[in-house]
């Protein structure tokens, strides 16, 4: 019988998300409190999206290729450094200028990590285990969303401190359940690269990674817009809010409706990807944003902005976990961290790019030029999706061939 790891799994996603909640969503508030003008905030959080985005390929590059399971020893090494880079922020003895320096590399490192948390659950499960990552992602989901707001009414009523305090309290519970991962025997999860063609037994290097998964890169550029749309609108939303007389109160009942209802299909998500394939998924996904910003676009009251978010049951509670389960299928067992991590990094890319672009326009023509670029990103999105993600690469018909 398998050992299950769920409960382990869910409370890092947990401790993960939480701590996002306070590291990425109030970094300006923290930043600013600390008198940096908004122009060098803004610069930094892009800097660490970037850096974070070269660097999750080379790390799961490193994963691949090394002959012991690195997966667990990496978390461990980024959770420590980004520790004390936050620890550092604390002391009060740093000059002005490494302070954003520590905290952009304390970003960096933290945001590194997500595909590698994705990739756990990928390794356990082809290892003997069993991880339910929609469950996992769920709480995730619930975590953030219940962190958000207590970290606000924190920052409110104590100062903007114990922010980086809160998540000095996360960091060092994630590293306890990081060295507390089983290290699998090696046969069963060797097994699948033993009896796997010579050429998909060795880990490819990054630039070779694009022409092997040809198809799989393709299906990125999806990806990469519905991230844009989504990071765009929902980072921007107070905008959408203000253009139908709305304020910030609205803005927090759009996004707990939008919160609720990704925990609640997360949770049963296993038993939906029984019944519906991963590329479907997929596509119901991209429809379904395209939909989205359809309605945000004709949106006449603040109340249908709120039946809008319902749509997340179907748009980024349905991308967030499959892509993991995607990724996996798309590559060969010896580049599954890379896959995890291309993935992720294309997601990361379209957030940074959708944040940016989403200030650029509404300065530029206002909300409703906004809105119309992300009907334009969903439907390059859905798109991608709908051309890529049914299409096998050279080793899927190969091995297909072998089965047959």
């Amino acid at each position: 019988m398998k050992k299950n790891l769920t409960l382990r799994y869910a409370l890092h996603q947990l401790a993960y998300w939480a701590a996002a909640a306070g590291i990425m969503s109030f970094a300006t508030a923290y930043l600013l409190c600390k008198g940096f003008a908004p122009s060098k905030v803004g610069t930094l959080m892009a800097t660490g999206t970037i850096l974070s985005c070269i660097t999750q390929p080379i790390l799961a590059s490193a994963a691949d290729k090394a002959k012991k399971p690195m997966l667990t020893k990496l978390l461990a090494l980024l959770t420590i450094i980004s520790t004390g880079c936050f620890a550092l922020l604390l002391t009060g003895l740093l000059p002005n200028s490494l302070f954003p320096l520590l905290y952009l590399i304390g970003v960096w490192t933290f945001d590194a990590m997500m595909p590698l948390l994705n990739s756990v659950s990928v390794y356990y499960n082809r290892s003997g285990y069993r991880i339910n990552y929609g469950v996992g992602r769920a709480v995730g989901a619930m975590a953030y969303g219940i962190a958000a707001l207590a970290i606000g009414y924190i920052m409110e009523a104590l100062g903007a401190d114990w922010m980086i305090k809160t998540v000095l309290v996360l960091l060092p519970f994630m590293l306890i359940l990081v060295i507390g991962y089983p290290k699998p025997g090696t046969e069963q999860a060797g097994e699948e690269r033993e009896n796997a063609p010579e050429e998909q037994q060795n880990p490819c290097s990054v630039p070779v990674f694009f022409s092997r998964y040809r198809w799989y890169c393709a299906s990125l550029i999806g990806v990469l817009f519905l991230a844009m749309f989504h990071s765009m609108t929902e980072n921007y939303l107070i905008s959408i809010m203000g253009r139908l007389g709305g304020d910030s109160s609205h803005v927090g009942v759009a996004l707990a409706i939008a919160t609720v209802s990704e925990a609640i299909v997360l949770f049963f998500f296993s038993r939906i990807r029984s019944r519906i394939r991963d590329t479907w998924l997929l596509k119901i996904s991209g429809f379904c944003f395209l939909v989205k910003a359809v309605l945000f676009i004709v949106a006449p009251s603040i109340n249908f902005i709120y039946a809008a978010q319902l749509l997340q049951m179907t748009t980024y509670s349905f991308l967030s976990p499959v892509q993991v389960y995607y990724a996996s299928a798309k590559v060969t067992q010896a580049d599954m961290v890379k896959g995890q991590a291309f993935i992720a990094a294309s997601y990361t890319l379209g957030c940074a790019c959708g944040n940016f672009a989403g200030g650029q326009l509404i300065e530029l023509g206002g909300v409703s030029m906004m809105l119309w670029a992300g009907l334009i990103m969903a439907a390059i999105g859905t798109a991608a999706f709908l051309f890529t993600v049914e299409r096998k690469d050279k080793w899927m018909l190969e091995a297909e061939g072998e089965r047959i």
